[in-house]
């Protein structure tokens, strides 16, 4: 499944910054460096659309990238063993599960009833 029209809106630090909630939204979530942004460069068939990193934890802020001006996928910043200072790792911890928690425009799909996600896990 190649997607067609994937254009990056914006990076946010945090669920206020994030654009407004009116399109779904369908969030990769997963592990550092295992591929997150390289599945969606191709699902967009586009080499370089979200940057990607041989480092792990090179994704450090929500990225809202718009598919057919109808839905956003949404790339996090992974968890585990990213090499970067404990106060950041706990930042993008907090962050990420404020938008879990809160984003209303987030699509509901899957074995989770707690949280209102629609989670790829790698």
């Amino acid at each position: 499944m190649q997607l067609q029209n994937v254009e990056f809106e914006i990076s946010s630090p945090s669920l206020a910054a994030c654009p407004k909630p009116s399109l779904p939204e369908f969030a990769f979530i997963g592990r550092s460096n295992v591929g997150k942004s390289s599945l969606l460069n191709l699902l967009a068939g586009r080499k370089s659309l979200a940057r990607v990193s041989a480092t792990p934890g090179h994704t450090k802020l929500i990225n809202h990238f718009r598919v057919d001006d109808a839905w956003y996928l949404v790339d996090l910043p992974g968890y585990g063993y990213a090499k970067v200072a404990r106060e950041d790792r706990s930042k993008f911890s907090a962050f990420v599960a404020d938008y879990l928690a809160h984003r209303e425009s987030l699509s509901s799909s899957g074995p989770s009833r707690l949280m209102p996600t629609c989670v790829l896990y790698f």
